[in-house]
């Protein structure tokens, strides 16, 4: 039972900002454990005014006669309004015109549990045009919310399953372009910046773009590597402000496979295992990447795995990963994809052995093996594995300014949106190119293709977004990029290296 002494606040890890005809409510990924992590949804800009009162600390009562006296309704009235909000502790939703619209957990917060977070903020909110709304879940209207940059596509290794574009010649976008990216993304109000590589570490002044990322509020989910890191590297780490995860990438214990998988030099196992003690020294949290392969998939290996890092004590969870076919390196990867059967196997045996005694997160991410190839229905929403999300929240910045739709397509010109050399993050967003890709129209796709004359194209695209154009050039080539996704029932069959 709300009390009208008890003082509640907008929860502070929740922000708005206007995204020229609504509000964007949202919290970064980094939130208390009562908060809702890395939420974003579009309210009604009264919605928002009515919560940024919250704002400012008051007692309830004292914020319901405020409200009354704005809005000419009764305190009773304002009260029951509200009461869906205070510490709900499950996401909650109005909806208007026919809108949904989201709100996430413990929205207002009583003050004694945030005493030391909360701090009174009565400039929160962009005025919006009240007459004018549209909250249809679409993409961000002005810019992305939150940028996925790729300092470099240098490495150490060679991974015979790589993913990455790691041959494309280009000219790096300098410090100071890339600091003035970091200064649009806060002025912008965006949740965060990501950064890859290749490996981050093998950029010279990967210290000073973290270092500004972490200062302007943006601060990256994790870093991962596949290289030993040198202490001295790591105080350098240490001393940009990050305090995230850093993501070790380790298939095997045994150097003669990795020599095999990623081309290691000799010593490599001892190096990585002296970057995770130096790492939990500097105290940072520590998760694992694992690629299950037809050498590194079997038991023996995966145990081997599991005892020595039971042994990490700043461990944040280990992922296991069965990896799809690259489009950049489908012959290696050929030649290291394991059977279905052994695969099989791994998962039974981290299910039922290794899970139910693991002290910490054990993931296995193994949806590549159920493929629904040519099963999508006419009246499926999305394909089994989910839609796609290219161009909704998330922008893909290329080391040479470039700005593809999708993370996984690189320099494919078929999806580059814009250059930040040349354009703005928010020119680029809202480019013909960044729309015509979100929008699809029958027209831009070539006759061969079965969807330049398909009878649900705007169901598929428009409505419902199903096809995934990374699954697309899986499945038929870079040059096929307008063939239908290959779980569609309409599309050609698939001859590529897609099943396993």
């Amino acid at each position: 039972m709300m009390s009208q002494n008890e003082t509640y606040v907008l929860n502070p890890d929740y922000h708005f900002k206007g995204d020229k005809d609504r509000i964007v409510m949202y919290s970064k990924k980094q939130v208390s454990s009562f908060s809702s992590s890395d939420w974003v949804s579009f309210i009604h800009p009264t919605q928002a005014q009515i919560l940024n009162v919250f704002a400012v600390k008051r007692t309830f009562g004292e914020q319901c006669k405020l409200l009354a006296l704005k809005y000419g309704i009764s305190e009773g009235q304002i009260s029951e309004m509200l009461a869906p909000y205070i510490e709900n502790k499950n996401v909650v939703h109005t909806i208007f015109k026919e809108n949904k619209i989201y709100f996430p957990q413990n929205v207002l917060i009583a003050w004694h549990n945030v005493e030391e977070l909360f701090k009174e903020d009565t400039n929160n909110i962009v005025q919006v045009n009240c007459n004018d709304v549209n909250l249809k879940q679409d993409r961000m209207h002005i810019a992305p919310q939150s940028i996925l940059l790729m300092l470099t596509n240098k490495c150490v290794t060679k991974c015979k399953y790589c993913y990455a574009d790691k041959n494309t010649k280009y000219t790096p976008m300098s410090t100071d372009e890339v600091l003035h990216l970091i200064d649009d993304a806060k002025r912008l109000k965006m949740s965060y910046i990501d950064v890859i590589g290749g490996e981050v570490f093998c950029r010279k002044d990967w210290d000073i773009i973290i270092k500004k990322i972490v200062d302007n509020g943006l601060m990256p989910n994790f870093i991962s590597t596949k290289m030993p890191i040198a202490e001295e590297t790591i105080k350098r780490l240490k001393d940009t402000g990050y305090n995230n995860v850093v993501q070790i990438s380790l298939d095997s214990l045994d150097e003669q496979v990795l020599s095999t998988l990623i081309d290691c030099k000799v010593g490599y196992v001892n190096k990585m295992k002296q970057t995770i003690i130096n790492l939990e020294a500097y105290g940072f949290k520590v998760q694992f990447d694992t690629i299950l392969t037809k050498l590194t998939a079997n038991r023996k290996s995966l145990d081997q795995l599991f005892l020595f890092i039971s042994k990490v004590t700043n461990l944040e969870y280990w992922e296991i990963r069965i990896p799809e076919v690259s489009i950049y390196t489908p012959e290696t990867y050929k030649e290291i994809k394991a059977n279905k059967d052994q695969l099989l196997d791994c998962i039974d045996y981290i299910n039922e052995t290794l899970r139910p005694k693991a002290q910490f997160k054990l993931f296995c991410s193994d949806n590549c093996l159920e493929e629904h190839l040519g099963e999508g229905k006419d009246i499926d929403k999305h394909f089994y594995g989910g839609k796609c999300i290219m161009l909704k929240q998330l922008a893909f910045v290329l080391p040479d300014g470039k700005v593809s739709a999708c993370e996984q397509l690189y320099w494919h010109p078929q999806f580059i949106i814009g250059d930040l050399k040349k354009q703005s993050i928010e020119e680029i967003w809202n480019s013909p190119k960044a729309w015509e890709l979100y929008n699809l129209s029958q027209g831009v796709f070539r006759k061969e293709s079965v969807c330049s004359h398909c009878k649900i194209f705007d169901f598929c695209n428009l409505e419902n977004h199903r096809r995934c154009f990374v699954k697309v050039i899986k499945a038929y080539g870079k040059d096929k990029w307008d063939y239908p996704d290959p779980r569609c029932q309409y599309a050609p069959k698939v001859t590529s290296d897609l099943l396993y």
